[in-house]
């Protein structure tokens, strides 16, 4: 069914459901929360006649490519074999041409290799051509760390003026870093365009296929420099750094003109403000114009065309308000794209993914904290839904999530999200504050809170001092905070929803990964608990190994560590007094799990913990198989030891 975008009633046909009514909680099966979204990637020709996507047809199964045309959608449906590779993600490169990058795993020796590989889709001679090789030179009789290095690699770019190719990225000598080539998506053939070094990284090519960015770690300054060119001949000039002492953010976005060489885009925070803007810096003096700056929130990118026909042209910019992403938006035609289709979709996020070269279709996606996301095909100002992320989550098993601002007992403003089920207060609550922490939680379709409140529980998310693009004073009052002022935010905005009667303050649990993994253990040993248990994935518990190093780079190791001071879970786990869930993989990298061994060694033989080890999985749950050994033990955690 086609509908009108401009029309004001869109809203009411397509979903069926008058403004404020809302259906009694549809329960969802722990199988359907555990598995990965039916759509993981998809993506038009620019000719808008065909869309390619990966979906999984069965539970647990692995994604497949499909492939169907826009004029006849479910008679043209088609998959398409990719022998044993399994694909990540997708691209048009041209209309005859599709890019997916895969993972291959294999076993060496005696362990497991998760290797990346690219290659194009022929969709006329339906023929594959590989265009990422592994060389083998200087790697026999090596291990298998080597083998899984020469598989990092991926697309490094997209060349708007030239679609019959596309620039990769290959580490294929051990101790270098990764070649740059650019590769013909028909042929495979490849020519290089720069060698890798172990002096520049964060290659930063132009729209020809330049490589005009990138950057090097000063070791003894403890300091990122960020280097451009005006072209492949000349000589690298530093436009700007970051400094790991003094937190100030930089950053180069790209080379959009092609008419003017000669200019860089950067982002870039400035000592008398406190949100981050948007700049072109000229190469070659030094100077600099601001081109976007929001008084109150922070810049983070710049928004260009999504016709391919248009390059790399911005029409726009991006900024974090506490809601969550936002556009400004000067270029008219895209501006009023947009303006109507929110319109017609209100209450929704909508992103505009690919404009047709003729400009006749358009694929849009929209998305909300009850839609996992529906992607829209339009034409002659009519639009219709033709992909749903989830089908087997209904709307009605999903809840309104609400921003919620309140102040922090140090009298510091802050903000987070509620997502409330259906029914009256209070719910019991869940606290579930982001990992990173220096990243962001987001007003929008989060699954884990969603899989929480259809079981009839408020879950809280909040965007805790050291939370990133929401100001830089935002972001360094939680430096040396780790358990204190950070989890007092925590426990703060629990508080406002308890005094606003939507939370019951005689049931409240914790429910927290990686960094929040951590202040769930932190919450744990905390005098006079707040909470009445917690759970606790791939968590930190010892801080003092923590300030050893991050994982990361080793620029971003140096980075965070000075700002990592606090509580030390594990020096207080012997005054643990509450039921614990902990969950961690035994192949985690970014947090060991000697983390949450060493928890369980440390607390009481007494005390209620359930501890889940899963074999195989790393630090962020995925599988299906991996989620289905800890999911069904969390919904069970909250309903018989917290009492909810």
């Amino acid at each position: 069914m086609w509908l009108r975008v401009f029309a004001a009633t869109l809203a009411v046909v397509l979903f069926g459901m008058p403004a404020g009514a809302q259906e009694s909680p549809t329960p969802v099966p722990v199988e359907v929360w555990a598995d990965r979204p039916q759509i993981g990637s998809l993506d038009m020709s620019p000719n808008g006649e065909r869309i390619a996507m990966l979906m999984r047809r069965e539970r647990g199964a692995e994604y497949e490519l499909m492939m169907f045309d826009t004029a006849d959608i479910q008679g043209t449906i088609r998959s398409i074999s990719t022998d044993n590779l399994l694909p990540r993600s997708l691209f048009w490169a041209n209309d005859r041409h599709l890019v997916v990058s895969f993972i291959l795993e294999e076993t060496i020796g005696a362990e497991p290799v998760i290797l990346q590989r690219i290659a194009s889709f022929d969709t006329e001679q339906s023929r594959w051509t590989p265009l990422m090789r592994l060389s083998q030179r200087g790697v026999r009789d090596r291990g298998a760390n080597t083998f899984a290095n020469l598989g990092i690699g991926g697309i490094a770019g997209r060349l708007p003026d030239d679609p019959d190719h596309v620039l990769v990225s290959h580490a294929e000598e051990p101790g270098r870093g990764a070649n740059q080539y650019k590769v013909n998506v028909a042929t495979g053939a490849r020519q290089l365009i720069l060698r890798g070094n172990t002096r520049f990284g964060n290659i930063i090519f132009d729209r020809t296929g330049q490589a005009r960015g990138a950057t090097e770690y000063d070791a003894d300054n403890n300091r990122i420099i960020i280097y451009a060119r005006t072209d492949a001949d000349s000589d690298w000039t530093e436009i700007g750094g970051i400094n790991a002492d003094d937190r100030f953010r930089f950053g180069l976005l790209g080379f959009y003109d092609p008419s003017r060489p000669n200019i860089a885009t950067i982002i870039d925070d400035e000592l008398d403000e406190n949100t981050t803007g948007i700049y072109e810096v000229d190469i070659r003096t030094g100077a600099r114009e601001l081109l976007f700056r929001h008084p109150d929130h922070d810049a983070i990118g710049v928004i260009t065309s999504p016709r391919v026909a248009d390059g790399d042209q911005i029409v726009g910019y991006t900024y974090m308000d506490a809601e969550g992403r936002q556009r400004e938006l000067f270029e008219e035609r895209f501006a009023t794209l947009y303006a109507n289709l929110e319109a017609a979709l209100p209450g929704r996020e909508v992103f505009i993914q690919r404009v047709s070269d003729d400009g006749d279709t358009t694929l849009f996606f929209s998305t909300a904290p009850e839609d996992p996301g529906t992607w829209y095909l339009m034409r002659g100002g009519q639009a219709a839904p033709i992909m749903r992320r989830e089908n087997e989550i209904p709307q009605s098993a999903l809840s309104p999530t609400y921003l919620i601002q309140y102040t922090a007992r140090d009298g510091l403003a802050l903000s987070g999200y509620a997502t409330i089920p259906d029914g009256e207060g209070p719910f019991p609550a869940i606290a579930m504050p982001h990992g990173g922490p220096w990243v962001r939680d987001e007003r929008g379709y989060d699954e884990w809170a969603q899989m929480l409140a259809n079981r009839g529980w408020i879950v809280f998310q909040p965007n805790y001092r050291g939370s990133t693009e929401l100001g830089r004073a935002h972001w360094v009052a939680g430096d040396r905070q780790w358990g204190l002022a950070m989890q007092d935010d925590v426990e703060d905005g629990i508080q406002a929803l308890v005094d606003e009667g939507l939370a019951d303050p005689d049931r409240l649990g914790f429910f927290g990964w990686s960094y929040g993994g951590y202040s769930a253990f932190v919450a744990a040993v905390r005098e006079n608990p707040m909470f009445n248990c917690s759970a606790a994935g791939a968590g930190l518990t010892d801080l003092g190994r923590t300030r050893g190093g991050l994982a990361g780079d080793r620029f971003l190791r140096e980075f965070q560590r000075p700002t990592i001071e606090g509580v030390s879970p594990l020096d207080l786990a012997g005054q643990v007094n509450m039921p614990m869930l902990v969950v961690h993989g035994d192949e985690d990298r970014i947090v060991p799990v000697s983390h949450s061994r060493r928890w369980i060694n440390a607390v009481r033989d007494d005390l209620d913990l359930e501890y889940i080890e899963i074999a195989g999985m790393r630090h962020s749950p995925l599988d299906y198989d991996h989620n289905m050994q800890w999911y069904p033990a969390l919904f069970d955690f909250f309903e018989t030891k917290c009492g909810f």
